[in-house]
């Protein structure tokens, strides 16, 4: 078969199977299968075996499940509403207040989760009550809330990250420190879209001009402290180079088993909590990037990644229309899928063309970030969507309307590191 139709089998399969209600692994493998039995190679199955063995047994994708582990301690141990709360002091002193407090606290908290859906349960859970409580705006609130959800993926530690590492065979830690420049630009955009907001409608925000006093704000510091602890253990050893990912992540884990113990909320029963909420995410994870490895196994052998790159290449297509075309298709395809099962599918075939254009690794992989943060918060499948829907308890059409907004402020990230991509390459090309 020529390049579309093997493409259009594949696209055909898998929009079949989705609607039959087939779960996204599930679907992505035996589409992967299908493109071999139609184009005749049956025989080839017996590899798939040897291609599972191969990722599975990755030393890399190993911190997948430390870093899952480390969060969910984090989570269980409570560290997170102490944490918000310490924070909620500090940023009194902005244009919006407590809407800023959302979004530090989640790129803080982050730091020391690397899931967005964790994320913005967890500072979900304090934040609405209290933002509530105050007189915020509901709506704000909850984009604010989604929008810091996504640095989850971006801030290092990122399981995005480490699986899109593991397919490109690219550097973890390279990848994980090009996440925090773009992850502060992220905030910055944030905060000032929030200033300007609250500024031109001041009913979104109540009217407290009070300051923290000096007595307030030496009494938060105790509670932001273990993670800051917990931050400076995992991407400090990354950056001196002391130890590799996976090495940080188990660094982490101790860490997070440290801070459980200070705060007294080490025990069985929140370990046993941790353990299978880490197996259970672990299990979903692992499933998917192997499943996605058929397809990628199946598009190698039928040489679809090299007809693609050489047609693109043949059509003189300029690198940033293909950027533009990159962008358009994730926006589009984080409506329908989630954040992982999108870039898994697609990476076989763009990564291969994208590199051929000339753009830089670590950078796309950034941008490929920055790209399914949007998916997070766009319905109908945005997970951080139903996670604050479900904190909430409002509809999804009032948490998707708040998150609207921040839509564009991704965007203006993924625009910036177009324009500028040191923001993203500047500090790992310092290693």
């Amino acid at each position: 078969m020529d390049l579309f139709t093997t493409l259009g089998v594949f696209v055909g399969t898998l929009t079949v199977l989705l609607l039959l209600g087939t779960w996204m692994p599930a679907a992505l493998g035996m589409s992967g299968i299908t493109l071999l039995l139609v184009n005749g190679d049956a025989r080839m199955l017996e590899s798939i075996g040897s291609v599972f063995w191969n990722q599975g047994s990755s030393f890399v994708l190993l911190a997948i499940p430390l870093f899952i582990f480390m969060g969910e301690i984090v989570l269980a141990s409570g560290v997170s509403s102490r944490f918000y709360r310490s924070i909620t002091p500090w940023a009194r002193f902005l244009p919006g207040q407590l809407y800023n407090s959302n979004i530090i606290a989640s790129a803080l908290f982050s730091s020391v989760c690397g899931s967005s859906v964790a994320t913005a349960a967890a500072v979900g859970t304090v934040a609405i009550p209290e933002l509530r409580k105050a007189g915020y705006a509901d709506r704000l609130t909850f984009g604010t809330l989604a929008v810091g959800g996504t640095l989850g993926i971006l801030i290092p530690p990122s399981s995005a990250m480490i699986i899109y590492g593991s397919m490109v065979n690219e550097n973890i830690a390279k990848l994980f420190i090009a996440g925090i420049l773009p992850g502060l630009v992220i905030v910055g955009l944030c905060i000032a879209y929030i200033i300007i907001i609250t500024s031109f409608n001041r009913r979104m925000a109540p009217a407290d001009t009070r300051f923290p006093t000096l007595g307030e704000l030496a009494r938060s510091v105790p509670g932001a402290l273990p993670l800051v602890f917990l931050m400076l253990a995992v991407i400090g050893s990354l950056y001196t180079g002391f130890v590799t990912p996976t090495e940080a992540a188990a660094v982490g884990v101790l860490g997070a088993l440290a801070v459980a113990g200070v705060f007294r909320s080490l025990n069985w029963s929140m370990l046993k909590n941790a353990l299978e909420a880490t197996v259970a995410s672990t299990c979903m994870l692992m499933f998917i990037i192997l499943s996605a490895q058929i397809i990628a196994f199946a598009f190698a052998r039928l040489g679809v990644t090299r007809e693609l790159t050489d047609f693109i290449v043949h059509q003189s297509v300029s690198p940033w229309t293909m950027l533009l075309i990159v962008v358009v298709l994730y926006l589009v395809l984080g409506c329908f899928l989630d954040a992982i099962s999108m870039m898994v599918m697609t990476l076989p075939l763009i990564y291969p063309v994208m590199m051929e254009l000339g753009f830089d690794s670590v950078w796309l992989g950034v941008v490929l970030v920055l790209l399914m943060e949007i998916g997070l918060i766009t319905p109908p499948v945005g997970l951080n969507l139903f996670v604050l829907q479900r904190v909430g308890g409002k509809p999804l059409r009032e948490v998707a309307l708040g998150s609207l907004p921040f839509v564009g402020v991704l965007l203006l990230g993924v625009l910036l590191l177009a324009i500028w991509p040191e923001i993203a390459l500047w500090l790992p090309n310092k290693l």
